[in-house]
């Protein structure tokens, strides 16, 4: 893992708690003031969105992952 691995990692759990923060604020503040359509829109938006952007963000590091080693393997050189 390189440097910049590790500062995108740092950043993406800094975002990740957030959103977690967010939710939770917005499910105990605002929750029980929606109507039920507007709730049930939500919560398959919110649940959509829990499971794509973890998916999402690995599939971007795969690729820049594979771009390194694509790369290094032309050079000649060992990954790490």
């Amino acid at each position: 893992m390189q440097r910049s691995d590790i500062l995108a990692f740092l950043v993406s759990l800094g975002i990740t708690g957030l959103l977690i923060w967010g939710l939770v604020y917005f499910i105990n503040t605002w929750w029980a003031r929606l109507p039920k359509a507007v709730a049930l829109i939500v919560c398959i938006l919110l649940a959509v969105l829990a499971i794509g952007y973890p998916i999402y963000a690995l599939a971007r590091w795969s690729d820049r992952y594979l771009a390194r080693v694509r790369e290094a393997k032309t050079r000649g050189q060992r990954v790490e």
